[in-house]
């Protein structure tokens, strides 16, 4: 019995459908016949309301970034906890822990100055780039420093 089920089974896993087997030419797409999908979704309508751009933000100034005069940035020590805030200026060079970090630019949203900020970095730990390029204060680890000890991250621009 236990035998004649496991064939069966066997049996049906390899009887894919033969539309899954076929090789489709570029750009075919078969329809999903059978789900059910399509009548279960109620239809969303679209409102003229809901293509407009909010009037609370300025249209011309809603990409608009400006430049801070400087930023604000955290770095942690992992091995003792420490944490430490650093003010550092645009285009200047400050200590934290044995790194040493320069800020050429930090940017921040017109419409919102106190949302996201990005800041170009540079950190060099004894001499050596370990980390050059943007970082993101809200996304922190979406371009992060990769150190073994030191984690660095921006908190927001100084205007």
């Amino acid at each position: 019995m236990r035998a004649a089920l496991l064939a069966l089974l066997a049996g049906l896993a390899l009887a894919a459908p033969a539309r899954a087997q076929e090789q489709l030419p570029d750009g075919v797409v078969l329809p999903l016949e059978g789900l059910g999908a399509e009548e279960d979704l109620p239809p969303v309508p679209v409102t003229p309301e809901a293509l407009e751009p909010e009037s609370s933000i300025d249209s011309e100034s809603a990409g608009a970034v400006a430049s801070g005069s400087g930023a604000m940035l955290r770095g942690l020590d992992r091995l003792s906890g420490e944490t430490v805030d650093l003010e550092i200026g645009a285009g200047a060079t400050a200590a934290l822990f044995r790194l040493s970090v320069s800020l050429s630019d930090c940017r921040f949203p017109v419409s919102d100055p106190s949302s996201d900020a990005y800041a170009h970095l540079t950190v060099r730990d004894r001499d050596e780039v370990v980390f050059d390029g943007w970082m993101v204060a809200s996304s922190p680890a979406l371009v992060a420093l990769d150190h073994p000890r030191y984690d660095l991250w921006v908190l927001h621009c100084v205007r």
